[in-house]
């Protein structure tokens, strides 16, 4: 947690916190809406999809503009354009205006300014740090998030019981302006502009750039393709109902459990006060645990097992995202910083995406246990595979001090 002595770095931190809860409790919010006006799984799933388009079409657009104007400027525009989204919708809900395709548009415009906000919001971050605190820093960013995730449906869920869905929104809106007062109140902002190159080349000089650096490239393929085997989260509604026999109730501490790993895996990361010696051996470590967890989880016969396995799920996961992200972040050049995490958060989407679907058509086919111990074993698998890749291999045992020299962006 030392990177929060940073009054930059810490004033943005606290922001987002208080703005990603607010978008787990309008997330929570605008799905319970939705199944409330149709009453129909599809159009709730239809959701995903319309965050989802607008993010993956425009997440390289957005790379490219957070590597070519101020980011300080960027995160301002998106989340003021966020905040009037919500507050559209707190006035149609109030006013009982409201309709499910007005809470699509919503979703899909979110969706749209996410892919501008997310780029802006990582990049900006090595430039309020001292660069070995990178590490650090994306361990209080994960960390965050994984907190957001709890609490955020968690206070979504209250508010909506006890005073209804527009103050749900309202308090989203509200949220967005503890980003606001925090850019504002931050200290000038060292930004490298990228240097003036035809449009198609600012587009794609992210993925131009990943392919030459096998440390950058590499690690995302390995999170996207992992993730795509399986999704623990599809299939825990029949693992409370059938498998452990434990209901609703049981539902809510299985999807407590990975994020509750994760939150102690960050805190853990988090009070680490030494740079992590041979960091590409650590992250493919924590792949193939993550990969083994998820298959003890479907080996799983009681409940508390169950829970356990899941708990070790989520601390494997945070260990390997802080890792993935922090060689991210120290091998890319800070002109082309906005672009490749666009990419790497393109990655990051698709990839459960998938693992939605894959776990869905093997449940049908193999039974949910079967999907989830195929899922599980598989990762293992592929992680094996991709340390004996050359440009991963390389990097296995190079310290963290050897990994913090950038790469060169030509």
């Amino acid at each position: 947690m030392i990177s929060l002595r940073h009054r930059d770095f810490r004033l943005l931190w606290i922001g987002q916190l208080i703005s990603v809860v607010g978008d787990q409790m309008q997330s929570i919010g605008i799905a319970w809406h939705v199944y409330l006006l149709t009453n129909s799984a599809l159009q709730l799933g239809l959701l995903g999809l319309f965050r989802a388009v607008p993010f993956m079409a425009l997440s390289l657009a957005g790379g490219a503009m957070a590597d070519t104007i101020e980011r300080k400027r960027l995160l301002m525009m998106t989340q003021v354009s966020q905040m009037v989204l919500t507050a559209v919708l707190v006035v149609a809900t109030a006013t009982g205006h409201v309709s499910v395709w007005l809470l699509y548009a919503v979703t899909f415009c979110s969706g749209a300014a996410t892919a501008f906000d997310a780029p802006a919001r990582q990049a900006i971050v090595p430039s309020l740090i001292p660069r070995e605190e990178i590490g650090g820093a994306m361990t209080v960013l994960v960390l965050q998030r994984r907190v957001a995730m709890i609490a955020g449906p968690g206070i979504g869920g209250l508010i909506i019981a006890s005073f209804g869905l527009a103050p749900t929104y309202f308090g989203n809106a509200l949220s967005f302006l503890a980003v606001v007062v925090a850019i504002l109140m931050l200290g000038p902002v060292p930004h490298t502009p990228a240097p003036a190159v035809n449009n198609w080349d600012r587009l794609l000089g992210g993925l131009q750039f990943a392919r030459r650096e096998p440390l950058v490239l590499l690690p995302m393929l390995l999170d996207f393709v992992t993730r795509g085997c399986g999704s623990a989260q599809a299939l825990l509604p029949i693992f409370a109902q059938d498998v452990f026999g434990t209901g609703a109730a049981g539902l809510g501490w299985l999807s407590s459990a990975m994020s509750a790993g994760s939150v102690a895996g960050g805190l853990v990361l988090g009070t680490a006060k030494r740079e992590r010696r041979h960091p590409v051996a650590w992250m493919m470590v924590a792949y193939a645990a993550e990969g083994l967890a998820f298959a003890g989880f479907g080996l799983a016969h009681t409940f508390a097992l169950g829970v356990f396995m899941l708990f070790l799920k989520g601390i494997a996961n945070v260990f390997g995202e802080v890792l993935r992200v922090t060689i991210l972040q120290v091998k890319t050049p800070d002109q082309l910083r906005g672009r490749v995490t666009a990419l790497s958060g393109m990655f990051d989407l698709g990839g459960p995406q998938m693992g939605q679907l894959a776990s869905g058509v093997m449940g049908d086919t193999i039974g949910p246990a079967g999907s989830v111990i195929t899922s599980g074993v598989v990762t293992t698998a592929i992680t094996i595979g991709f340390a004996f890749s050359p440009g991963l291999r390389r990097g296995l045992w190079k310290s963290g001090s050897a990994l913090l020299q950038p790469a060169s962006a030509s």
